[in-house]
């Protein structure tokens, strides 16, 4: 009796501790917006020498009223043109192998899995160099797509038959690699050099170009500190890191919100390239101008003053007569 009471217990532990390493572990989610569903982190970056391996915990929420049908796979990443500082600087490439393939490095315990209406998932993904791996940049993404669960909801909450959230993942394969990038550009957006007086609304945009020639992705970072023609620092911008993959050339973009006074300025950037001690320099100069509000406010300013002046000019000669 004992044995069996032994067994039986000994099966249960085993289904729990099964359950627990290799289905994804549900909770309550708090703080999902109503309607969308959510994947965080969006990019994870590791170092990982040849033969080793990790797992990354990526969480999903469903913030929709219906159940989801999440199912996951698998695509390598690549460089892509931006036109303008707000596009994708990366693409997906579906079926087909990039030139720094993760995505046979990647893998889950379950492809496809249900996620109830306001619960979160942790989704364990696992990186994995295989022995002899040459060094450098593995670049891929770990791609969920939602669906609704059940067929009577494909078109309720405004769900779309299939929306897809990609997680990217920058992997570094240690070992002796190629570090390697300039600044390419630095000005106000477009290259003006008259600018109105920033707002909220209307910022005072800053546009900074970064070339990687190396053999794995960098992490430029630095600061835009901004000075008045009499050298006061009247405001200062960091630039956050901001990953560029080997052999691709990245916009970025920085805004100052606080407003400054019309006249003359200097901008400065001081940017490091995100490996060694390397720091590009690069100034620009430019205007700020007044907005048209205040233009035409000093305007009327100028000719109430004009005006008072005259009437007193007159009164002063009727008075000498």
């Amino acid at each position: 009796m004992e044995n069996r009471i032994a067994s039986r217990f000994v099966r249960a532990l085993f289904f729990v501790c099964a359950t627990f390493f290799c289905a994804p572990a549900f909770s309550f989610a708090q703080d999902i917006p109503s309607g969308t569903f959510v994947v965080r982190p969006s990019k994870v970056e590791i170092s990982l020498a040849p033969g080793e391996e990790k797992t990354v915990m990526v969480r999903l929420g469903n913030g929709t009223a219906v159940p989801l049908h999440v199912e996951t796979s698998f695509e390598d990443i690549a460089p892509q043109e931006q036109n303008t500082p707000v596009d994708d600087p990366v693409r997906l490439l579906g079926g087909v192998e990039g030139e720094n393939s993760l995505q046979e490095f990647l893998s889950v315990s379950r492809s496809t899995f249900d996620l109830l209406s306001a619960k979160e998932v942790d989704v364990p993904v696992r990186v994995t160099v295989p022995a002899g791996t040459l060094p450098g940049g593995r670049y891929g993404s770990v791609v969920f797509t939602f669906a609704p669960a059940l067929p009577s909801t494909k078109t309720a909450q405004n769900i779309a038959v299939q929306s897809r959230i990609a997680v990217l993942f920058y992997v570094r394969v240690t070992g002796t690699v190629k570090e390697e990038g300039k600044l390419v550009k630095f000005g106000l957006f477009n290259d003006e050099r008259f600018a109105a007086t920033p707002n909220a609304d209307a910022p005072l945009r800053f546009q900074v170009v970064y070339e990687n020639t190396g053999d794995v992705h960098e992490n430029p970072h630095g600061a835009v500190t901004i000075r008045n023609m009499f050298g006061t620092t009247k405001a200062q911008l960091l630039v956050d890191p901001f990953a560029v993959l080997p052999g691709s050339t990245r916009m970025r973009e920085i805004d100052l919100f606080t407003p400054v006074f019309p006249g003359y300025y200097t901008a400065t950037l001081d940017l490091s390239r995100g490996y060694g001690e390397d720091i590009d320099h690069e100034e620009v100069s430019f205007w700020v101008l007044p907005t048209m509000k205040a233009t035409g406010i000093g305007l009327a300013l100028l000719i109430l003053l004009g005006l008072i002046i005259r009437r007193s000019l007159r009164l002063s000669r009727s008075s000498l007569s």
